[in-house]
């Protein structure tokens, strides 16, 4: 059954809030994404490599076998974004930098280069010792840099485990948000096939703004719906309320302008919002309608109150 639209209040958005979405299928999958990062660094040491760490042997290492320095970045917990960093620095400090490689094209010349290769195998094994590079790069990064003695540590897998799933939070946090959109855009999805209301998203020139949702589309959207699932705080949150704030006073004015019957959602989530209070406060006051997981099944009845019948290609 279509629960009615109605606007709910702060203590209601509060008690319903999901401090974090619990999908077994998604941690399955994200566990099977893990292992394989796990995998490649156990296989890596039992491929030879680990005694005796040489440059020589390293870029070998590199040129030969497949994912080669994903690999090894993995042995020495250090993420893509970081080590992409870092190659800047060092090119930033030879005066050769135009713009940040990607980590294809940091392959491409290991491969090509054999100077700059040994620069990489030397980074990855002295990085964290070199005069140079102490004076430009904090320890944080500068002690992951130190292959010698992570390769005959060993592996501990449960707590190497942990760790990638340090290293991949990013990862699990976008793969998360995404499945929960997904929640979002199931719902649209069945509304076009009972209506034939479409849906788009992307920017809107009523708002000159990027939606996550417009209804029945961007050209005359006339629900818009802006989302933001968080499990944990980040420093954005207070910019994307106030973001989501002028969106909502935007339609709100024009709907008092032209006499139209627009309305603008908030899809929020997460504990992330729970520890922000403030801004959660906010984001609930700031909108036509407040939703959340618990109830995203109101969107249809949302819907059917605000978007013009000339858009509606079935009969309900």
């Amino acid at each position: 059954m279509t629960e009615e639209a109605r606007k709910i209040e702060f203590q209601e958005a509060l008690d319903t809030c999901v401090a974090f979405y619990n999908d077994e299928a998604f941690e399955q999958q994200f566990d099977e994404f893990i292992q394989e990062r796990l995998s490649e660094i156990v296989d890596y040491q039992a491929s030879g490599f680990a005694e005796p760490v040489t440059a020589e042997n390293v870029v070998k290492f590199l040129r030969q076998e497949p994912r080669g320095l994903l690999r090894i970045l993995g042995q020495l917990r250090l993420s893509e974004e970081k080590f992409k960093r870092i190659v800047t620095l060092l090119r930033k400090l030879e005066h050769s930098f135009d713009r940040e490689w990607t980590i294809k094209q940091i392959e491409q010349k290991i491969l090509k280069d054999d100077t700059f290769a040994f620069k990489v195998a030397n980074l990855t094994i002295n990085g964290h010792s070199d005069a140079t590079l102490a004076n430009h790069l904090p320890r944080f990064y500068r002690e992951r840099l130190n292959l010698r003695h992570l390769a005959e540590s060993g592996v501990d897998e449960y707590l190497l485990r942990l760790q990638l799933k340090d290293k991949y939070i990013g990862t699990y946090s976008n793969r998360k948000g995404d499945l929960v959109e997904g929640l979002i855009k199931k719902r649209l999805e069945s509304i076009k096939n009972k209506h034939g209301v479409s849906f788009a998203a992307g920017i809107t020139p009523l708002l000159n703004v990027t939606v996550d949702w417009a209804i029945p589309g961007l050209e005359d959207p006339h629900v818009i719906i802006m989302s933001s699932y968080q499990e944990t705080t980040s420093s954005g949150q207070s910019t994307k309320a106030r973001d989501m704030l002028a969106c909502y006073q935007a339609i709100s004015q024009r709907n008092i302008q032209f006499l139209e019957n627009r309305a603008f959602v908030n899809f929020v989530d997460g504990g992330g919002w729970l520890a922000r209070q403030k801004d959660f406060k906010r984001l609930v006051a700031g909108c036509h309608y407040f939703l959340n997981i618990a109830n995203v099944d109101m969107l249809e009845s949302i819907v059917l109150k605000h978007v013009p019948k000339k858009y509606f290609q079935k009969s309900s």
